[in-house]
């Protein structure tokens, strides 16, 4: 019989897109109570778990959830290591090299304090402006937010980008070993579930992300295997809510988190196919909310509320966002598959040369 996930894969009828806009909005939401000074601990979700995750952190964590289901089909289902690599990065990397460009070179220079001179001519501005390498994030820019409730942050969103791609990595090379199959990465999970929680110290982010990153991998192996239905998402639920009151939330995100996220997406539930139908903005609202969050508290003069705050720049966000979908990734992600068609093109020709 087939799963639950195969047919809903096989019917391309899921929900991953509108969860993926709701785990951005959960980032913009969070955001907004450092930004505007209150405390994070009137976040619901802190409340709820008991200060063990935010909403941030849970949106976070949703992203890495879908993005090791998807990265992994997404390896299957191209032929190549070029053909894959290919796709991640014209899918990531071309909208965060606009941000961190406009940021350096149009809003810094609109809002910093300094002159033009000293502005251009700090460190500062080409550390940020060296982002665009995903690695060794900056998050400050001379003069811009200082006076802000929360100083010098200019997009403090984007650090978590260099672990996606570092995983985008770790499939690529299991895939060519040939190693990437349920069993191994099976293991691998559990490893880094135990790493995690007995606060392994040398390359804890690596760990962390890899629990969420690995459990969406596995149930992309295991799809055949897992049912999703209303008596697991019963279950799933309740020992969500008994490990958040026991401190053991954070891990169990991986397991009974990631049970309940699938059955929102592929299970037997209303599917949205046409959510991003006028285009997927989660993505632009993740690189760009933070640093509108911040210009909005400098507009009114860190005279928002939490509230404020967050519908203005998530209204800005996305149309931020819908302008780097049509303008950027629609027309980067067009060329995934240019190469491909030469190629197809150049061996048919070859073949009609041969007969």
């Amino acid at each position: 019989m087939e799963s639950q996930i195969n047919k809903s894969l096989a019917s391309k009828k899921n929900n991953f897109d509108l969860i993926r806009f709701f785990a951005a909005v959960l980032v913009v939401w969070f955001h907004s109570f450092p930004l505007t000074g209150t405390s994070n601990g009137e976040e619901p979700i802190m409340r709820f778990s008991m200060m063990q995750t935010t909403s941030g952190e849970l949106g976070v964590i949703i992203f890495f959830l879908i993005s090791g289901f998807l990265i992994t089909m997404s390896f299957e289902r191209r032929s190549t290591f070029v053909r894959f690599f290919k796709a991640r990065i014209l899918r990531i990397m071309p909208a965060f090299i606009i941000v961190i460009l406009l940021t350096v070179f149009i809003i810094g220079p609109l809002l910093t304090t300094k002159s033009m001179y000293e502005y251009f001519h700090s460190s500062a501005t080409y550390r940020y402006l060296a982002n665009i390498s995903l690695k060794h994030i900056s998050y400050e820019l001379p003069g811009v937010f200082t006076g802000n409730l929360y100083p010098n942050a200019v997009n403090g969103s984007i650090w978590t980008l260099w672990y996606e791609f570092f995983f985008y990595i770790v499939v690529a090379v299991l895939g060519i070993a040939k190693l990437l199959n349920k069993y191994l990465v099976t293991f691998l999970w559990l490893a880094a579930c135990v790493l995690m929680q007995i606060n392994f110290p040398h390359g804890y982010q690596y760990i962390y992300f890899a629990v969420y990153f690995f459990a969406g991998m596995c149930f992309y192996l295991w799809r055949d295997k897992v049912s999703l239905n209303y008596v697991g998402l019963a279950i799933a639920a309740v020992l969500l809510a008994v490990s958040a009151h026991f401190g053991f939330l954070k891990i169990n995100l991986a397991f009974c988190g990631a049970y309940i996220l699938f059955f929102l997406a592929l299970g037997p539930v209303a599917k949205f196919p046409d959510f991003t139908k006028y285009g997927d903005l989660s993505y632009g609202i993740y690189i760009y909310s933070f640093l509108v969050q911040q210009i909005v508290v400098q507009a009114f003069a860190n005279h928002l509320t939490q509230m404020q705050n967050f519908i203005y720049s998530l209204v800005i966000s996305m149309v931020c966002a819908f302008l780097s979908w049509h303008l950027v990734e629609k027309q980067c992600m067009k060329l995934k598959n240019r190469k491909i068609i030469k190629l197809k093109k150049s061996t048919q020709e070859e073949g009609a040369k041969n007969v």
